[in-house]
């Protein structure tokens, strides 16, 4: 199975709390023990020192200090593996966030609480959140996360089987990367895009968007995105029989997974060995690069200035806010 690039729900879920909790107070010194302790993985103790902070900010009436413990609390929960608690935690705090009038940070609560729902396979579910965060991210203007809910709305469009809506998605994403000129986020989207087109049974674009995607990971130094992109071009190659080049990816999708400690890295390495022999088998020498260039296939998009089936002027559905 080809891999999930995370990039986006990492993104919208890779709030620093340190930079938002203030240091005014005995409540905010708590929340910033609880951050503190998020950040060493220790989700305990994190959560005690949040909810102390919380109780002192319900006390003063300091809804915004509340609204960012609220969601810190959930992203602790998240952490130690409570998922309602944290479901219970991050709606308490969109609420807080409409009160205060913060709406991107309210979108972001809704986003982790679609987060959630697709990590337990509620595809639907995780929609209803996303494109009501969507919304509020259009009218706040914030085009880096608009771009990444776009990313995962598209994400479970294609697990649910609506591919023509996760293209939409992706390439409304993709525009936004484009103008922007984020390297970073181009690539992920592109890697979003391949797995779409793998799905609808178009390999060749698929290979294209990996392509284009790998090379820019390799320019930016995206060493986990590289990881991810360089496996699931290695299995079109395989796939394709080109096994020299297949094994030199996959070669460094592991060694890039070993040097992160990913937890893939035992078992991926065991395809890799399959994939030598196979090679050897084939009479074929071995790559002599792990780390450079890879076919080139057909490139449409590049070739006509951008893929044309891209309407940049297209925009996705606006989800009904009526409950908000």
């Amino acid at each position: 199975m080809p891999k999930e690039d995370p990039t986006p729900a990492r993104s919208l879920n890779g709030r620093d709390a340190l930079d938002e909790i203030r240091t005014q107070g005995p409540a905010d010194m708590l929340a910033r023990l609880g951050a503190a302790f998020t950040i060493l993985g220790r989700a305990e103790e994190a959560v005690s020192f949040y909810q102390q902070a919380i109780e002192r900010y319900r006390a003063s009436q300091d809804r915004h200090g509340e609204a960012v413990a609220l969601s810190s609390l959930g992203h602790a929960y998240w952490q130690r593996g409570g998922i309602q608690q944290a479901l219970d935690a991050y709606q308490l705090a969109a609420a807080m966030y409409r009160l205060v009038n913060q709406p991107v940070h309210e979108a972001l609560a809704l986003n982790c609480i679609g987060l959630l729902h697709d990590q337990q396979g509620d595809y639907e579910g995780a929609l209803h959140y996303y494109e009501q965060a969507l919304a509020i991210l259009w009218d706040a203007g914030d085009k880096d996360a608009e771009a990444d809910t776009l990313d995962v709305i598209g994400m479970a469009q294609r697990r649910l089987g609506n591919h023509k809506l996760a293209l939409d998605a992706h390439q409304q994403a993709l525009a936004i990367r484009l103008r922007r000129q984020d390297r970073a986020g181009e690539a992920s989207t592109r890697h979003a895009l391949a797995m779409v087109f793998d799905a609808i049974g178009q390999p060749e674009r698929a290979i294209a968007y990996y392509e284009w995607a790998l090379r820019l990971r390799q320019q930016i130094d995206d060493r986990p995105g590289e990881a991810v992109t360089s496996y699931n071009l290695a299995k079109h190659y395989e796939r394709l029989n080109l096994l020299r080049e297949a094994e030199a990816l996959l070669a460094r999708a592991v060694d890039l997974e070993i040097l992160l400690g990913h937890p893939d890295a035992a078992n991926d390495e065991a395809e890799l060995d399959a994939l030598r022999a196979r090679r050897r088998e084939a009479g074929l020498p071995p790559p002599e690069d792990t780390t450079g260039g890879f076919p080139r296939l057909k490139r449409e998009d590049e070739e006509d200035g951008e893929d044309s089936s891209l309407d940049a002027t297209r925009r996705h559905p606006r989800p009904d806010v009526g409950a908000r």
